[in-house]
């Protein structure tokens, strides 16, 4: 299979005359890496889409960490392949393990507990949460949204390094 790949690639490169341009021979380059095969462990999967996920908070907290700047946030998810979106107490919309994990937020709002959270979502999916609080004018925090990042594993696995 890989040695038909490489082949295909020499006669598309000696049919164009091989005059690829610099787009055209970095597209080829980043095809041919998607092509290799990498065994990877469920935990370094988790690892490093954890890692991943906070890279892209961090972006989006540059940006606005409520969400109010789709345009902006939009272009993140895009950049990153990944779906950015707000999970919101009393949200109909939220899947079951997204209702668990806000309310789970909005019971843990006055401990140091709630952090961040990784869960698998179907098999080819996860789901990166970080909660948002507001301060109160006591100094306690109250729960306002949690930040979703969702992400498919093939993403999780191009973004490893090579070994």
């Amino acid at each position: 299979m890989k040695k038909s790949l490489i082949v295909a690639i020499i006669t598309l490169c000696w049919g164009c005359g091989g005059k690829l341009s610099d787009e055209q021979r970095k597209k080829l380059h980043e095809g041919m890496a998607t092509q290799d095969i990498k065994r990877v462990s469920e935990a370094d999967v988790q690892a490093a889409a954890t890692i991943y996920a906070q890279s892209v908070f961090a972006d989006v907290e540059k940006v606005d960490k409520f969400l109010n700047k789709k345009s902006k946030i939009d272009s993140i998810a895009t950049e990153r392949h990944v779906k950015i979106y707000s999970l919101i107490p009393d949200d109909k919309t939220l899947r079951n393990i997204e209702k668990a994990l806000v309310d789970a937020y909005v019971t843990g709002a006055g401990t140091s507990q709630a952090g961040d959270n990784l869960q698998r979502i179907g098999e080819d999916s996860l789901l990166y949460t970080k909660p948002v609080f507001k301060d109160r004018p006591d100094g306690s925090q109250q729960f306002s949204h949690a930040i979703g990042i969702k992400m498919a594993k093939k993403t999780i696995v191009l973004s490893m390094p090579n070994p």
